[in-house]
């Protein structure tokens, strides 16, 4: 089946809203992971064979770290590791040394009250052995990215004592940056390319305090204060481009608020007026859950005073950063979220652990809007299929000058001279998620959105 997009078209539908197509279903029987509250998840395919695997830290009521590998189909098996056991903490599988498997990074606390910032390298084949470092040790308040365009994969880390930059040597080693501008507070640090010119820049929020800080380009950073931020200790930050305009905003949450700051493309910030919960004492998602373009949200967490007022609700992103609620899939606190394809279907899933009911695995079983043909139109922008796996086909009125492609956090990915009213372009080698295309047709920018399967 093929789905055409229309630029005017699609405006119409976002606006008017969809068919209920969300909806997630609560896995029976449900796979064999640890029953948790209190940890953390990282998910990736560490072993190479196309599926999603997961790392899981929890208290059960004793701390433990898990590593579990996919089959293919969301059925996991417990692997053999020398991971140090954690309740509290934080993960990322990333590929810090460069040999395109993906490394973990894993902080946190263990069962004698010892805090640890560790690295491992993956052999390619999903086992790990840990590198030798000289970071700072510390529970949560870390984020992964290429903060001065060489190629590989740097730290930037905040606790209550430091902040600052580490950046790799390409093998996974890290060393702190001198001159750091960061004010150290115990809190959440994320990147967000704020300006849309390709760098990382970098929003740490703690102690009541929300800060932007902006990147020259090289890994140079200075604060930026031309945003108006809360005075919150935030727990979690997400990023997304939630209104399709082809910049990063941002949700917060802290001091029990959830926060919506939409970027003007220019990297100043506004919070607007939503309707999600107000949570804390959880974690948030933002990523399309029913392959249609947009960026929808999962809020987890409670309000205060705990049960029974604790949400796990699912969001609906119908465009114009309208969110409307879905489904309630319980509720946690104490909470973690990970949201992931595990089992192969193209549609990403939810895994939830937390207090009031430990761990579930909601499938998402949510369907897609296609047509079977392309579709005449007055509009501007035939577009299709979408999503797509192999080719993308568009075609305008007049000529295509310029083609560029972006990932969801602004990075280029392509740029390509058209000079034609039609453009099949390859898409076959890229990796599955949501791009984002800009189309300079005549001095004139449009913007679509795709999901390469």
């Amino acid at each position: 089946m093929r789905q055409i997009l229309l630029l005017q078209t699609l405006i119409i539908i976002f606006t008017n809203g969809y068919s209920q197509t969300l909806n997630f279903t609560i896995a029976n029987p449900q796979p064999n992971i640890m029953e948790a509250y209190g940890g953390t998840f990282a998910s990736g395919d560490i072993d190479g064979d196309g599926d999603k695997d997961l790392f899981m830290t929890g208290i059960t009521p004793q701390i433990w770290t898990k590593l579990y590998i996919n089959n293919g189909t969301g059925n996991f098996t417990e692997a053999t590791h020398s991971f140090p056991r954690s309740g509290s903490s934080q993960a990322f599988f990333k590929d810090l040394d460069g040999d395109g498997d993906l490394d973990l990074f894993f902080s946190g606390q263990n069962e004698l009250q010892q805090k640890f910032a560790n690295i491992y390298r993956n052999n390619g084949s999903g086992i790990f052995s840990q590198v030798p470092n000289s970071l700072p040790v510390f529970i949560k308040g870390a984020a992964i990215a290429d903060v001065d365009n060489d190629g590989d994969q740097d730290l930037a880390i905040t606790t209550s004592t430091t902040a600052g930059i580490y950046l790799n040597n390409g093998n996974a080693i890290f060393t702190a940056q001198t001159n750091s501008v960061f004010t150290p507070v115990s809190g959440v640090v994320g990147f967000i390319d704020i300006e849309n010119d390709g760098d990382k820049d970098i929003i740490i929020s703690g102690a009541n305090s929300t800060k932007l800080y902006k990147n020259n380009g090289s890994g140079n950073f200075t604060l930026d204060s031309n945003s108006t931020l809360p005075a919150i200790s935030g727990i979690d930050i997400d990023f997304a481009d939630t209104d399709n305009d082809g910049d990063i905003d941002f949700l917060i949450n802290g001091s029990g608020q959830n926060l919506l700051f939409i970027n003007n493309g220019s990297g100043i910030f506004t919070s607007i007026t939503t309707s999600l919960q107000q949570t804390s004492g959880g974690q948030n998602a933002i990523t399309d859950l029913d392959n249609d373009g947009d960026q929808d949200i999962l809020i987890v967490g409670t309000q205060a005073g705990g049960l029974p007022n604790i949400f796990n609700i699912v969001y609906k992103n119908t465009g114009n950063n309208i969110f409307i609620q879905t489904q309630i899939l319980g509720g946690e606190y104490i909470a973690d979220c990970v949201v992931d394809d595990f089992n192969g279907d193209a549609l990403k899933d939810i895994i939830i652990q937390g207090f009031a009911t430990n761990t579930n695995v909601y499938w998402n079983t949510s369907t897609t809007l296609s047509v079977s043909e392309p579709i005449t139109s007055k509009h501007e922008i035939i577009f299709y299929p979408n999503p797509a796996k192999d080719y993308i086909n568009i075609k305008l009125n007049e000529e295509i000058g310029i083609i560029t492609l972006y990932n969801l956090l602004g990075q280029e990915i392509l740029t390509k001279l058209i000079k034609s009213k039609e453009f099949v372009l390859d898409v076959s080698n890229f990796s599955k998620g949501t791009y984002i295309i800009k189309l300079n047709e005549n001095g004139n920018m449009k913007t679509v959105k795709f999901i390469k399967l």
